[in-house]
């Protein structure tokens, strides 16, 4: 395993151009790279590189015109090693979906607050404007972290005998219309206890008295999800976090709500059926197993 550091440097914002800062942190086109679209320059470097300290240095002062962020790296013999997997989307590939678009849920054994808990009751409804996104892919997730299969993709699934495994259909909603699309939505039927406090990179800036919701994450902060070695002991291929993560949007009135979401948490099983199907867009993260 190791840490990948990508700062972002904001172009415009630094007086002279990005140059001024990355010729003295030595950083050159090998970890600097000119994003024109976005005006940016993102520099990416191991975490364990000396000039990863030096060009922070540099950037004190620039704290508007810049972004860091920390995620850990592994390999192939780590993710199969691992007891569990996070599964985690490239959020500029995701379809907008929940309760706005007409997917239903039983809020009974929900926050009244928060509405972390609630249980989806429909197929899902993703907005339709969002559908070219799907276009040369075979898996993706909506906002809310729901996973979401081509209708092959789920088929290898079900043969597998992943265990707490299922399936709703998904809908494309319009203004006015709507339809079914050969895609399907994978569920959990498991949930995991609550994570052990000594996980990493999360937030929790609104709280909300549930104790459940509200969950974000500290980009500067690796992502770091810990278990005790008890809470392993009736995992399943597919499961969802116990946390529910994401802005606190419920007005009580589900048309109108954004709901927060678990995460997801597969066995490395889950994600070799992924990869053989060639999936793309997906981090797989270890989770942690710790001593408390």
């Amino acid at each position: 395993m190791w840490t990948e550091v990508r700062i972002v440097m904001i172009n415009d914002r630094f007086s002279g151009g990005p140059q001024t800062i990355l010729g003295p942190a030595g950083c050159g086109p090998d970890v600097a790279v000119l994003h024109e679209g976005a005006d940016a320059t993102i520099i990416t470097l191991d975490e364990r590189d000396e000039r990863v300290p030096h060009l922070l240095k540099l950037l004190e002062g620039h704290d508007k015109d810049y972004f860091e962020r920390r995620r850990d790296r592994f390999t192939d013999e780590e993710l199969e090693a691992a007891p569990l997997l996070v599964m985690r989307y490239d959020p500029n590939a995701t379809v907008f979906a929940g309760p706005m678009m007409g997917t239903t849920y039983d809020m009974s054994d929900a926050c009244p607050r928060c509405g972390a808990g609630a249980r989806q009751t429909s197929a899902i409804f993703i907005d339709g404007e969002f559908l070219p996104r799907l276009e040369g892919r075979r898996a993706a997730t909506t906002s809310h972290d729901d996973v979401l299969v081509d209708e092959n993709l789920a088929a290898a699934l079900a043969q597998s005998g992943a265990t707490a495994l299922s399936f709703r259909d998904v809908f494309a909603a319009f203004e006015e219309r709507g339809f079914r699309i050969p895609w399907r939505q994978v569920c959990a039927a498991h949930t995991m206890p609550p994570m052990s406090p000594r996980s990493t990179g999360i937030d929790l800036a609104e709280p909300c008295p549930c104790g459940r919701s509200c969950f974000g994450g500290k980009e500067e902060v690796p992502f770091r999800l810990a278990y005790r070695a008890a809470d392993l002991a009736d995992i399943h291929d597919v499961n969802v976090t116990w946390e529910w993560y994401g802005i606190l949007g419920f007005t009580g009135d589900l048309s109108e709500s954004v709901l927060p979401y678990p995460h997801f948490l597969v066995t490395p099983k889950v994600r070799r059926i992924f990869r053989d199907a060639g999936v793309t867009g997906f981090d797989w993260l270890p989770i942690r197993v710790v001593d408390e």
